[in-house]
């Protein structure tokens, strides 16, 4: 869940808007201090800290059962500036409360916020803002501490933002296909049948992140050689294998990360897939166009009495990928596909297909996001909740 815009202690509260940050951006934020609570709480300092970091966990199963954890933090920014000192500044005439507003600028070259986390391979990139009542002398009582996470991105070059700009009008450049063929059979003997698929996206070097992009699928079967029939259909009238989908729903369609993360002493790969919801594959979605064509009876130029019967189904629709662009540090690098499937009746029928991409940053640098509309800023990323767990408040 994403950081509120308002995260409080008892005597301090941090206001920070939750919204994505561009590296190379001055970000701005306040907290305001209830002095009298801080003196009773005995908080003789106020500071602000801006981190980022990249952290890289790779756990190791060892033969006799344990666990070896392999660790690597990569800081990317460490800096700190002091609010308030007890005695300096005190509020105005009537009111307890001291308003300490503070900036910063981000490092043009930040790597994207980013998490992934599958079985023993962790990675994160994550940016934070820390808030500390620094408490001297008190051995048994820690500082008072608020943490507040948030996202960041690169800047988009001038020739991304224009890609993105030609997609939201509506794509009429060439398009990019990609295909597969195999041969498949509905039991283990037999002559084989034949599957086609082809994806067909802009073709583009990148896509920018979080903008709605067309997307084309092709499939085509024909059936084993045959006698030829009235129609494409058996005697208890089922469609002849192999039929190819008639629906959107049979055709899935899931976005893939792997990330490559380095520790100190380990490398390793983490995979996930995510499902993508209202298109290709949700039963639910009607953003889906489809276009069934004639069945085509081809016939054998050596047997004219034998042939093949053709059919060929055509799904268009529209995708956004509202994650993280790719990109490559020093301890992780992130890449993406689009993967798809279609199942056909027997054993190992199923279709396969992995189309690469690229996911570029889609928004430019600004100085101060607070100077546009929120409609300038750029999308959420779609994080999982673990990113946000640093997200706290510390009253011990």
């Amino acid at each position: 869940m994403a950081p509120q815009t308002c995260i409080n202690s008892s005597a301090f509260v941090l206001y920070f808007s939750d919204t994505v940050r561009v590296a190379g951006e001055t970000i701005h934020g306040r907290a305001e201090l209830n002095v009298a609570r801080a003196q009773d709480e005995g908080i003789e300092n106020l500071s602000v800290n801006l981190k980022g970091s990249i952290v890289t966990t790779i756990v190791e199963s060892n033969l006799d059962g344990s666990d070896t954890k392999h660790e690597r933090t990569v800081e990317l920014i460490d800096t700190c500036k002091s609010l308030w000192d007890r005695g300096t500044a005190f509020p105005d005439p009537g009111s307890h409360v001291l308003v300490l507003p503070f900036q910063f600028r981000l490092p043009d070259n930040l790597p994207p916020s980013f998490n992934i986390s599958v079985l023993h391979h962790e990675a994160s990139i994550s940016y934070t803002l820390e808030v500390i009542g620094r408490r001297p002398g008190r051995l048994l009582r820690k500082d008072r501490q608020i943490r507040q996470v948030f996202m960041v991105l690169p800047p988009a070059s001038p020739a991304q933002i224009l890609a993105r700009t030609s997609l939201k009008r509506g794509w009429d450049g060439p398009w990019k296909p990609s295909s597969v063929e195999h041969k498949i059979r509905q039991g283990i003997w037999g002559d084989h049948s034949h599957v086609r698929a082809e994806v067909q996206l802009p073709n583009l070097t990148s896509l920018p992140r979080a903008t709605a992009f067309p997307l084309k699928v092709y499939i085509e079967t024909c059936t084993k050689s045959m006698s030829r029939t009235a129609t494409p259909f058996d005697k208890h009238n089922k469609p002849l294998f192999p039929a190819p989908p008639t629906q959107s729903a049979e055709v899935k369609l899931s976005f893939q990360r792997e990330a490559n993360i380095l520790t100190r002493r380990r490398n390793g790969t983490a995979k996930d897939s995510i499902q993508l919801l209202g298109g290709l594959g949700d039963p639910t979605s009607t953003s889906v166009q489809s276009t069934i064509e004639e069945p085509e009876w081809i016939p054998d130029p050596e047997k004219p009495d034998r042939g093949v019967w053709k059919r060929a189904v055509r799904f268009e629709t529209t995708v956004s990928l509202p994650f993280a662009p790719t990109f490559r540090t020093e301890t992780i690098e992130c890449k993406y596909s689009l993967h798809f499937m279609v199942s056909f009746p027997g054993i190992g029928n199923d279709i396969k297909l992995d189309v690469p991409i690229r996911l570029d940053p889609a928004h430019a640098a600004a100085k101060n996001y607070a100077d546009f509309p929120p409609a300038g800023r750029p999308p959420l990323l779609d994080l999982p909740p673990s990113y946000w767990t640093l997200n706290n408040i510390n009253q011990h």
